[in-house]
């Protein structure tokens, strides 16, 4: 007969209730070690998410700086490091650590490895892509800040016209691909009234105005022929020339101006004046107008029956350029004596903004752009008895650095 201890079962019990409790505890480890990762990982990738997005809107050479400060500051100052990687308008970022386990490091794994990445990518949204704004600022939305009366020969291709006010169009719609006003639209192509208002992106520009004159006596400018030393301030700026004219500036005879490449020509306490026949070719130049306000500050041609002249333009295009794109900007801080008529013998070939933001412009002539690739009026209203031939096209607006209204949006990709 066997012995009672050798068939006994009773001590059994704490044998199997210990090795039970091996698996026990090692998934109660594992669930709070796995929960530690799961946080360390949550924290990871919406740091991530923060980089990438402060990197993506900061958009400069420097956009990895912005990255890691932002990382840095959510994750934390011991927290790893992550990378990013920028293709196009994509802008991309990764990072991983370990997270120490306090349970699972019995079972031989002392770590458990979490990682987080995340993308973003910037687009921009054209708000304004118009040949003629008007600005009309202050103004009531009722009042026409566009008017383009009788039966005028307009053609306008591949771009809008716009208007801070109301437009009305007498006899010609213009053909405008849309005819945009915040108040009403009357008799224009495309109508689209109740429109956003468009805000003026160019004012900033007259930061980079510097005055240089000390008097007024005026100059004339003939191709080849620039003003004396005495009636004008030249100042090398780099890559290109700035000419100061005090006072007055009058454009005689035909042909090239030869201001240079890039040039900037900044009249002081005077006008624009074309002499009578004069054709000029200002190609790869910015004329700026400024002053204290106490004279006229006007572009004038010839106005009466058998005068006539001619004025090609084209703005510089180097990129560092604070005159990219712009051919013509009359200082926002005037506004009196600031208005223009051009007359029946005006022709303006004109590529680039023509920025006149407080003038009322009156055309009889033809403001038109000769195979153009980007031409943009800008002014506080326009009324046109004449010709009007403008042109836009994407590459063209380019190629020239125009800037237009736009809205930039940047967003994480899933």
């Amino acid at each position: 007969m066997p012995s009672r201890f050798t068939s006994s079962r009773e001590g059994n019990v704490a044998t199997l209730f210990a090795l039970a409790l091996i698996p026990l505890v090692g998934s109660a480890g594992a669930a709070i070690d796995y929960g530690q990762a799961a946080r360390t990982q949550a924290k990871l990738q919406s740091s991530i998410d923060a980089a990438v997005l402060a990197g993506a809107k900061d958009g400069s050479a420097a956009w990895t700086t912005a990255a890691q400060s932002t990382f840095r500051a959510a994750y934390g100052a011991a927290g790893p490091t992550p990378s990013f990687a920028r293709d196009g308008t994509a802008f991309t970022g990764s990072v991983n650590t370990t997270v120490p386990t306090a349970v699972l490091q019995v079972l031989g794994f002392p770590t458990i490895a979490v990682a987080a990445s995340a993308s973003a990518a910037t687009t921009t949204t054209a708000l304004d892509e118009s040949c003629i704004l008007a600005l009309d600022k202050g103004a009531d939305a009722s009042k026409s800040a566009l008017t383009f009366n009788g039966a005028p020969n307009v053609a306008l291709s591949g771009c809008t016209i716009r208007s801070n006010g109301s437009m009305r169009c007498n006899g010609h719609g213009t053909g405008a691909s849309a005819s945009i006003a915040v108040g009403t639209v009357s008799g224009c192509s495309n109508p689209q009234p109740g429109g956003a208002p468009v805000a003026d992106i160019y004012a900033p520009l007259a930061k980079s105005i510097e005055r240089k004159c000390t008097s007024a006596t005026g100059a004339t400018w003939r191709p080849g022929t620039p003003p004396s030393s005495t009636r004008m301030v030249t100042v090398q700026k780099g890559a290109w020339t700035e000419y100061h004219v005090c006072g007055s500036l009058t454009l005689a005879g035909s042909g090239a101006l030869g201001a240079g490449t890039n040039a900037v020509i900044v009249i002081e306490n005077g006008s624009l004046i074309m002499d009578d026949d004069a054709t000029i070719d200002a190609s790869g130049v910015a004329f700026v107008l400024t002053g204290d306000g106490t004279v006229a500050s006007e572009i004038v041609f010839p106005n009466g029956k058998g005068k006539a002249a001619t004025l090609t333009l084209s703005p510089p295009t180097a990129a560092s350029h604070p005159w990219r794109g712009v051919s013509i900007y009359q200082d926002p801080a005037l506004t009196k004596n600031v208005d223009h008529d051009w007359g029946p013998g005006t022709i303006l070939n004109a590529d680039g903004v023509i920025y006149l933001p407080n003038a009322d412009l009156r055309i009889h002539g033809s403001p038109s752009s000769n195979n153009p690739l980007c031409t943009k009026l800008v002014v506080s209203t326009l009324t046109s008895n004449g010709a009007v031939n403008l042109k836009q096209t994407a590459q063209g607006c380019a190629t020239l650095g125009v800037s237009q209204s736009s809205s930039t949006v940047t967003r994480l990709k899933s």
